[in-house]
């Protein structure tokens, strides 16, 4: 149980670097309050963890824990699917950028304005999409 930093009857605490992102933590939450017996879930940013508050009485230690694993390991498969298409994605727009930019400075060498304009125009698109996906970075 490797996300599982702590777990006394009523409370496990579960830790992950994905856990900072407020999306990645939401999921969990909400796949979390979705199981009977849950009383609530906080979650830290800043620690990396999510804390489920539970019924002991009514729900063993060992079945919330098995639980708590399978959604965590659930999430974190689909998080990392996710990741490689907007990697594969992110890359194609790096490469866009460095050639437009490359083709802007040629096109401004030889004097071609239109050419020029386009290709500054591409550099900006290659860049929006470059930005959009570090946007959580940029913006915290």
């Amino acid at each position: 149980m490797p996300s599982i930093v702590s777990s006394t009857p009523g409370r496990i605490r579960i830790r992950h670097k994905a856990l900072a992102n407020a999306r990645h933590s939401g999921h969990l939450r909400a796949a979390f309050l979705a199981l009977d017996g849950i009383a609530r879930v906080d979650a830290n940013a800043a620690a990396s963890s999510l804390v489920v508050h539970y019924n002991a009485a009514a729900i063993p230690v060992e079945a919330m824990e098995r639980a708590v694993d399978e959604i965590v390991a659930a999430e974190l498969k689909a998080l990392h699917a996710g990741r490689g298409r907007e990697a594969a994605v992110n890359r194609y727009a790096k490469y866009g950028m460095l050639l437009s930019l490359a083709a802007t400075f040629a096109f401004a060498g030889r004097g071609t304005r239109r050419a020029h304009a386009l290709s500054g125009c591409l550099f900006a698109a290659c860049l929006g999409v470059h930005l959009y996906f570090h946007r959580g970075r940029i913006t915290s």
